[in-house]
């Protein structure tokens, strides 16, 4: 009997819990005059960073970027089509890895009670160990799959054991959580926060190879 080949595809899938929330955020102001807006711009920053050293410390955060400082200034159109008077805008963006969900959903509903910062949303994510070991073990399973899906073809025609021809890997894909979109003044600190509560969804990684196998010698 002449050698059989056998093309096949194998896939696996697993749900891993998020375990970093990522903020991302910006701490803005505007004014008539540029002074008193970076002032107000100085300030908010210092309040927000010394509120995530706090945080750093305490083991809630992971890590946290402050960015530049960033200026613009613009004439603002009134409805009626008259240009008013220059406007002057400071911003500074940063972003926050929170390991504690809680102290992440705290630290957002303080957020809602001040002005300043702005928070455009959550990105929910694994850490490099987790994923790079997930994604090895979904990777591994698909070609299991491929090559049990393979010999039950060979199994079908009483072809005998398969062997391994080539392995094409299609791809390890991860599908986050949706992340969570809000636009709200936040924080000064001092605030209570309103309730807020973060279950997200899990993580899943996806792997597909293509295999060709081989059998009935």
């Amino acid at each position: 009997m002449s050698e059989i080949l056998i093309k096949v595809r194998g896939s696996h899938s697993v749900e891993v819990p998020p375990e970093r929330g990522v903020v991302h955020a910006e701490v803005t102001f505007d004014g008539p005059a540029p002074e008193p807006v970076m002032e107000l711009l100085r300030h908010g920053v210092q309040q927000v960073r010394d509120e995530l050293a706090r945080l750093d410390h305490e083991g809630a955060v992971d890590r946290f970027v402050v960015q530049r400082a960033r200026t613009s200034a613009e004439r603002p159109w009134h409805k009626d089509g008259k240009q008013l008077p220059l406007v002057h805008r400071g911003a500074v963006g940063l972003w926050v890895e929170f390991t504690d969900f809680d102290e992440l959903a705290v630290w957002i509903g303080r957020s809602a009670a001040g002005e300043g910062l702005t928070v455009s949303g959550v990105s929910w994510q694994l850490t490099k160990e987790s994923r790079l070991k997930a994604e090895r073990e979904v990777r591994q399973e698909a070609v299991r799959q491929a090559k049990v899906r393979a010999q039950d073809y060979a199994d079908a025609l009483d072809l005998g054991p398969v062997s391994v021809r080539s392995i094409n890997d299609v791809g390890v894909s991860r599908e986050r959580p949706l992340a969570m979109q809000a636009s709200a003044p936040v924080a000064d600190m001092a605030y209570s926060a309103p309730e807020l509560a973060f279950d997200p969804d899990d993580i899943t990684i996806y792997a597909e190879v293509e295999a060709e196998f081989t059998a009935g010698s």
